[in-house]
């Protein structure tokens, strides 16, 4: 009996229309993940597109995120050491730097959140299905009914909403007459505000902040990436410099040897060497070795520091190349090609993170007027028109002529406005501080600036200065060496120059190394570095 009821309800006649339409639905849903993923990756490329030409303008090569692209490093299998200049270094770090794919996708999850606002203003689908089989015991009574609809809503610049449904009704008894139901509902509501929320400004605004966060978001990867780039280069300069440390240390632990050694010899044969200045010779060898030891963990460290930006595995051997160095000491320090004063105009002008805050204003200040729209009387117009069909055993359409209409007045009026007017104080107290935050960034980019050009200014003079130290100090070394092979010195006067000289190289390797990174800071608060986002590189780094 329950089969012959079953197979009853699924051939009746008058079904055949909720199956069109189940079938309809059914297809509309028919997307898989991937493809609804796929499309909205390609909107979210659109989306970053009209991003950067608000931003960049039209004619800048548009960037792409690939933000399933990212792999984890793969250690060499040889086993060799991995060989890395500062360009090579940055373009690892491009593709395996964690914080690099955390920017990525922040900009990303900026995106989505401004398509998913846009998708509220959209004419968005609604639609229904059910299906109930009902069974009462007294009075016997077998039914089944159905509710399919579809239908629509829109949003409106104006703060209202409009939705439409076209709904199709059916009950069948089993029991009684067997008879059969149908009726077909439209239905179209209007919901306007006419003081409280009404207007564009008040409406658009969760679009309008998506949209303005889109172009921050933006902003802070463009910054984001350039502060790596000063990242993995200091921490590369770092490893040179350790590096460099480190041969100095090995250098003068061989002189310090030759020394102790030449003085021993002399005071085994008579010569004006005394046992106190073998001892201090002696002495010296022992510090080398010391200084020897403390650098090459100095030059561990360094190197795990770079791996960890990088996002190396810490067990992977590298090795920099100090031609990167070479070129440093070989070829002229950079300047600046204006003054301190068109510096500061220029990064005034330019600066991103100082566009973010004062759009961030322009922000607050909005907010205020919301809150101050929020104080008002709510005042929605409403209205609304349903149309029915008869209720017959067939399909038929609604009755237009015969529709019912309604409209009125929905009203909240301010008697009680306590946690709008604190909304409104928050925003008031919200701008002033952004006004603040404001005008500290100003302070904090010219102070900074003129820290880092009076720096710049002063490393640029020192390593002057060391290159003609380092130069005198091996003069003195060369001169003293001979004096106290011809016993017309001590040995500790000997001792002494060499100590000089390896001060001068260490102390000259850091002025050079502390002048780059000033260089490279300058540009980078003047928004100047120019960053490829796929390779970090950057024409600034050439070294001029």
């Amino acid at each position: 009996m329950t089969h012959g009821l079953l197979h009853g309800i699924i051939t009746s006649g008058h079904l055949k229309s909720i199956g069109l339409v189940s079938m309809l639905l059914l297809l509309l849903a028919s997307c898989t993940t991937q493809q609804r993923l796929t499309r909205l990756d390609q909107e979210v490329t659109g989306l970053l597109d009209q991003a950067q030409e608000i931003q960049f303008g039209e004619g800048v090569e548009p960037e792409r995120l690939d933000i399933d692209g990212y792999t984890p490093f793969v250690p060499r299998e040889d086993g060799d050491a991995l060989s890395l200049d500062l360009r090579k270094a940055l373009e690892l770090a491009a593709r395996h730097s964690r914080e690099y794919q955390t920017a990525k996708e922040t900009l990303y999850l900026s995106a989505l959140s401004l398509r998913s606002a846009q998708h509220a203003w959209e004419w968005n689908p609604t639609h229904n299905l059910s299906a109930l089989f009902g069974i009462k015991q007294d009075p016997s009574e077998t039914t089944f009914s159905t509710d399919v609809g579809l239908g629509f809503s829109k949003r409106l610049l104006s703060g209202g909403r409009i939705a439409g449904s076209l709904a199709l009704n059916t009950l069948r008894y089993f029991s009684g007459d067997h008879s059969v139901s149908m009726q077909t509902i439209a239905e179209l509501t209007v919901n306007q505000p006419l003081l409280r929320g009404a207007g564009a400004l008040v409406a658009r605004e969760p679009l309008t902040q998506a949209e303005r966060n889109l172009i921050y978001a933006l902003r802070n990867y463009v910054r984001a990436r350039e502060a790596l780039l000063i990242t993995v280069a200091d921490l590369y300069y770092d490893v040179l410099n350790a590096g460099a440390d480190l041969r100095v240390a090995e250098q003068s632990l061989a002189s310090f040897q030759y020394s102790a050694k030449r003085s021993e010899a002399m005071g085994e044969f008579g010569g004006k060497v005394t046992q106190i200045d073998v001892g201090q010779a002696r002495q010296r060898v022992l510090n080398a070795e010391s200084n020897l030891v403390t650098c090459q963990a100095n030059l561990r460290s360094a190197k795990d520091r770079l791996k960890i930006a990088l996002a190396i595995p810490l067990e992977t051997e590298i090795a920099v190349d100090a031609n990167d160095f070479q070129e440093l000491l070989d070829r002229p320090l950079p300047k600046p090609e204006f003054s301190l004063e068109e510096g500061i105009a220029l990064a005034l002008s330019q600066r991103l993170d100082l566009a973010n805050q004062q759009d961030q204003l322009a922000d607050a200040e909005r907010a205020v007027r919301i809150a101050e729209d929020d104080m008002r009387a709510e005042v929605n117009l409403t209205g609304s028109a349903t149309a029915r069909s008869q209720r017959r055993n067939r399909l038929s359409t609604p009755r237009l002529g015969d529709a019912d209409f309604a409209i009125g007045l929905d009203m909240d009026l301010p008697f009680d406005r306590t946690e709008e007017t604190i909304a409104l104080r928050r925003a008031q107290i919200a701008q002033q501080r952004q006004q603040r935050n404001l005008s500290a960034m100003r302070d904090e980019i010219v102070q900074s600036l003129r820290s880092t050009w009076v720096a710049l200014e002063a490393y640029a003079r020192r390593v002057e200065i060391q290159k003609l130290s380092v130069q005198l100090a091996e003069q003195r070394v060369e001169n003293s060496r001979m004096l106290f092979e011809d016993g017309r010195i001590a040995i500790r006067d000997y001792l002494d120059a060499q100590d000089d000289l390896s001060d001068a190289r260490n102390s000259l390797t850091r002025q050079l190394v502390a002048h780059r990174m000033s260089w490279l800071r300058l540009l980078y608060q003047l928004d100047e570095l120019n960053v490829d986002s796929q390779t970090l590189w950057t024409e600034r780094l050439e070294v001029n």
